[in-house]
């Protein structure tokens, strides 16, 4: 019986902790440099590594593998499928595996310079036990970037309603530093309905290997909440386009 409660009770902690961290993690995909930019090809494979800690030690690797494809150019229209891997340590245990896909479609285009995605999505309960939030969570979003005329400078912003959570939003401003390497930085921000928040800076360095490959360090740190704990992400990552 005393097994049986401690398994009990270590599993309400980790799903607690689950629960927190994909508050906490969310902010790690609110904003990018070129966020609303297609790529130079019909499809992109991205990766992204995340590593998360919260002010309660709550630990986080997360590693999403994002397939995305696009259309057009002044108009068209796109797709993508996440599929998120987590491990999730606190101090009461760890859990790890697959978590919950998320599926999104909607039109894209550019009008000068000018380039914005809008999306509906919808994110399934797929994930393992105890890594999953058990419902179907819809989302809808736009996501958008001006360019200058030489393309040396840039302007980022994002915005996600999640009708069962929250909303997002993210800015970046940055620009070029050489031919191979460009820099952004600004905020994002998680807003619960009740009012609770999350904000976070947030800095950016784009590495651009070819036409087909590019890196990018993401750094975000926890400068101001209500309600919600605030920490710090690492992230790597890798695109390529094909």
């Amino acid at each position: 019986m005393v097994n049986n409660l401690s398994k009990i009770l270590r599993n309400y902690v980790l799903s607690g902790s689950l629960a927190l961290a994909t508050v906490f993690s969310s902010s790690a995909l609110a904003d990018d440099i070129f966020k609303g930019v297609r790529g130079p090809t019909t499809w992109q494979l991205d990766e992204k590594i995340i590593y998360s800690k919260n002010e309660e030690n709550l630990e986080i690797l997360t590693n999403n593998i994002i397939l995305k494809c696009w259309d057009g150019d002044k108009f068209g229209k796109w797709g993508f499928i996440s599929l998120p891997y987590k491990l999730v340590s606190s101090k009461k245990g760890s859990k790890n595996g697959l978590c919950d896909i998320s599926i999104g479609i909607g039109p894209r285009g550019r009008i000068d310079n000018f380039n914005w995605f809008l999306y509906g999505a919808l994110t399934l309960p797929t994930g393992n036990s105890g890594l999953s939030n058990k419902r179907y969570d819809k989302k809808i979003g736009f996501l958008l970037t001006y360019l200058s005329t030489n393309k040396k400078f840039e302007v980022d912003g994002s915005l996600e309603h999640n009708f069962t959570r929250a909303k997002s939003i993210g800015l970046l401003v940055g620009g070029e530093i050489t031919d191979k390497i460009r820099f952004a930085t600004g905020f994002t921000n998680m807003i619960r309905e009740n009012g609770d928040y999350l904000l976070n800076s947030r800095s950016v360095v784009r590495y651009k290997v070819s036409r087909k490959l590019h890196f990018e360090v993401v750094g975000d740190l926890g400068i101001d909440s209500k309600n919600v704990l605030k920490g710090k992400n690492l992230s790597l990552f890798v695109r390529y386009n094909f």
